[in-house]
């Protein structure tokens, strides 16, 4: 009864200001999960204008996921074999490459895109997938030194 007296002698605009709080801290807690991370390097093959490109990325959940993992350049990138699109199943807290050779005759901007999917016949039969959406992508500038 005494709550119920307080809440009537508190303003309106102050309830309004601790219903607004409530709700913006509330969806903004459920929003946030870490489901992957990734890494981008570059290597440089012999002193050529050459490089291999490795996408590592890494399941940070127990459960299984599908990961699709993609690879964006600059006009100035070119892709020696294909530019490669990459699906995978991760299971368990674990990591994995992915690798792509590209030529770079100028400087460059690589992006490194890892997003969890809902695609089937990628995983083993019988095995649990969680989907949730997640999305990471990372920039890197490749710097010619010759």
């Amino acid at each position: 009864m005494r709550a119920l007296q307080l809440l009537l002698k508190t303003s309106p605009a102050a309830l309004l200001l601790g219903l607004c709080l409530t709700l913006w801290t509330g969806t903004a807690q459920g929003q946030i999960q870490n489901v992957i991370s990734a890494n981008l390097t570059t290597s440089q093959i012999d002193n050529s204008t050459g490089y291999v490109i490795t996408l590592a990325v890494s399941n940070l959940i127990s459960q299984c996921i599908v990961v699709k993992n993609t690879l964006e350049v600059s006009d100035t990138v070119f892709f020696l074999y294909g530019n490669f699109r990459f699906t995978s199943c991760l299971c368990g807290i674990s990591t994995r490459r992915f690798f792509w050779e590209i030529e770079a005759p100028e400087n460059g901007i690589i992006t490194g895109k890892a997003q969890v999917v809902s695609e089937e016949n990628i995983c083993p039969p019988g095995v649990n997938i969680s989907t949730p959406v997640y999305e990471i992508a990372i920039t890197r500038d490749v710097i010619i030194t010759l």
